[in-house]
């Protein structure tokens, strides 16, 4: 029924792990958008104080805001910019996975691109980083990147998002994006502003919960293909994000212990017969691919008979933008 693949991060993401491996491997909303850049939030502090932030069980610590900061996956991306470090982010990573959203656009485009899908070592650390953030810890296996415990040694510190810290996969929530903007805006020295960030994620999450209060969860699956092969995303922050929109993963229960993604067979999807399928994408590109590849292998679904297909950019399961996907989601599922 399953098939568990190789350790790597979300299916959502399995386009950026498949280049690893083969390598070997509202926030400020400004009409109901995730986080905005905050232009004067707040005041900073003008006297930077020393930091010390514990993340995936490590500790970071800085005695003044690192000057050099690194992303890789475009969410994380846009969290800084919010923050308003814009100016400090020296490189980015995987950008061909997500168009970023259109207030960030312009500052996106800024950013030097070290790497359009996975960074090697060399122009990693050419770039002389303080601080890399990351969407998940697969990143460094000591092969492609160093470890983090290897980065450490260089006076490189990393910083994960809280949903996608080992051991943590499988129970993440949207509510780890407000503890992740608290501590970058903690490091970056921007903490009026990552507060302004989370009053507008609270706010915003409270319009959806008030919008689906009463309402019978939706079935749904959340789906996407890879290779041919059909992977269905449950657990953690994937189900979280569902269950705020209004709806309930079908296959919370039904993956592999400990595994928030797993192949499924498509036989095993048409048997359970969702009335609604999300499938996840990270281009226009994929998003066509994606549907159309839904439509030819699974055309006897209600869903699909019902056309009840909807799709989700897969970075609004990461960080910040995982408010996003609660509110497009909820919209989707509750009209």
């Amino acid at each position: 029924m399953f098939t568990t693949s190789a350790p790597a991060p979300a299916p959502a993401r399995l386009g950026a792990a498949a280049v690893s491996l083969a390598v070997l491997t509202c926030l400020a909303l400004g009409a109901c958008s995730a986080p905005g850049p905050v232009a004067a939030a707040a005041k900073e502090s003008s006297t930077p104080q020393p930091v010390n932030e514990k993340n995936c069980g490590r500790q970071l610590h800085f005695d003044t805001p690192p000057q050099r900061i690194i992303s890789l996956w475009p969410a994380v991306t846009e969290m800084l910019i919010a923050l308003g470090a814009k100016d400090r982010v020296v490189g980015q990573a995987f950008t061909d996975q997500s168009p970023p959203l259109a207030e960030y656009a312009d500052a996106y485009k800024s950013i030097p691109v070290l790497a359009t899908n996975s960074v090697s070592r060399e122009p990693l650390l050419n770039s002389r980083p303080e601080l890399i953030v990351a969407d998940g810890e697969y990143h460094f296996n000591g092969t492609e990147l160093p470890t983090i415990d290897d980065l450490n040694k260089l006076g490189v510190q990393v910083y994960i998002i809280s949903s996608f810290c080992n051991g943590q996969t499988t129970t993440g929530h949207v509510a780890d994006a407000a503890t992740d903007l608290a501590a970058l805006g903690r490091i970056t020295g921007a903490e009026g502003t990552a507060k302004t960030l989370i009053d507008a994620q609270t706010t915003e999450l409270d319009k959806v919960a008030k919008k689906t209060a009463g309402a019978e969860p939706v079935p749904l699956a959340l789906v996407q293909f890879y290779d041919n092969a059909l992977y269905a995303d449950a657990r953690g922050i994937y189900s979280d994000v569902v269950e705020r929109a209004g709806g309930k993963n079908i296959y919370e229960n039904d993956l592999p212990a400990g595994q928030y993604y797993a192949q499924i067979a498509v036989e095993d999807l048409a048997k359970k017969n969702p009335g609604t399928l999300v499938y996840l994408y990270n281009s226009e590109e994929d998003k066509a691919a994606q549907l159309a590849a839904i439509r030819e292998k699974l055309p006897t679904v209600d869903a699909v008979k019902n056309n009840r297909l909807y799709p989700l950019p897969s970075t609004d399961f990461i960080g910040s933008r995982a408010v996003d996907g609660v509110r497009e989601l909820s919209t989707l599922l509750h009209p």
